[in-house]
């Protein structure tokens, strides 16, 4: 059964954790109704809660949505992220590899995370030769890459301009020009730390005239080339465990009553979203209409053939059409 809307079975539920991308938000704009229904379950006295594989902090998400519209403690009561995770641990030089016990050089594919490593006892390098570690920020490309690369000039999409006007970063739905830089972390076994494990997201691109949002290359999928490579890799966030306990212990150290039973992860992917629920214990909740998932159905995939490639038995997931019903 596919229920039409997260409404439909709002009532068996008291903490609703949401992923972002692909559940409420489309990448250029909210999913109809998806906010209103997140602030009907806060009204309701539910606790709303979101749950986003990025790597950007805590103040600086919550900045974000303000400016798009999405309010807390109007629309939700709590937010996470992956970043935020990875902060708590950079700070508490807590990252171990087993191939490494004890690093504290990284080298940064794609773009740097300044405020997650400050005041830390990690260092940044200019090359993989001097690092301990490599750690995969947002595979944006750079002039140097586009260069390099004009093979794949279709597959960019611009996203930030500099002071003089200039295209200074790109988006890119190919992780094709990141192989000769994965090839030779993974010939220097370096192990690797990423804090998004989503392959792709969803993004709208203001630079980029009467453009839809379009599927982008996200740290997930250099982080698996590094997997496949052979190379160690530490993860936060969806679907590993550790994210949602940091989550559940900070609720609950804010008096929130955390009962798994009636606790739900709504999500757009089944790799992350719906195999992190079964990994915490709570209701896995899919969104079939929207987001990844959607993307999969419409390439031939079912959502029977994406659960059994997570070992999940379909059985144990509620299927909803979308979170606003539409």
């Amino acid at each position: 059964m596919i229920y039409n809307g997260l409404l439909d079975i709002a009532d068996s539920y008291d903490v609703f954790l949401f992923d972002a991308y692909g559940v409420f938000w489309e990448g250029n704009g909210f999913y109809p109704n998806s906010r209103e229904v997140m602030a009907e379950l806060v009204q309701q006295g539910k606790t709303v809660v979101i749950i986003s594989n990025t790597t950007i902090l805590h103040d600086d998400i919550v900045k974000s949505y303000v400016k798009r519209g999405l309010l807390p403690n109007r629309d939700y009561n709590y937010i996470y992220t992956s970043g935020n995770l990875l902060r708590k641990n950079l700070r508490a030089g807590n990252i171990r590899f087993n191939s490494c016990p004890n690093p504290h050089k990284y080298y940064v594919i794609g773009l740097p995370h300044k405020k997650a490593f400050a005041d830390t006892n990690y260092k940044q390098v200019n090359t993989p030769e001097e690092a301990d570690f490599v750690y995969c920020g947002v595979p944006f490309m750079f002039a140097p890459d586009v260069e390099k690369y004009p093979q794949y000039a279709n597959e960019y999409w611009p996203i930030c301009l500099d002071e003089n006007g200039e295209v200074e970063r790109w988006d890119t739905l190919t992780p094709a020009p990141f192989a000769e830089i994965v090839q030779k972390i993974a010939a220097l076994k370096l192990p690797a730390l990423n804090a998004n494990p989503d392959f792709t997201a969803k993004e709208g691109h203001e630079l980029v005239k009467d453009s839809a949002a379009v599927f982008v290359v996200r740290n997930g999928t250099i982080a698996q080339m590094l997997r496949t490579a052979g190379n160690e890799v530490l993860e936060y966030g969806k679907p590993h465990k550790n994210i949602y306990d940091f989550v559940f212990a900070d609720l609950v150290a804010q008096n929130v009553t955390i009962d798994k039973s009636r606790t739900c992860m709504i999500g757009d992917t089944v790799r992350t979203d719906i195999k992190g629920a079964v990994n915490a214990g709570i209701t896995p909740v899919l969104c079939v209409n929207t987001g990844v998932t959607a993307e999969e159905i419409n390439n031939g995939n079912s959502v029977e053939n994406l659960c059994k490639a997570q070992d999940i038995a379909l059985q144990q997931v509620i299927q909803i059409k979308s979170v606003g019903g539409k």
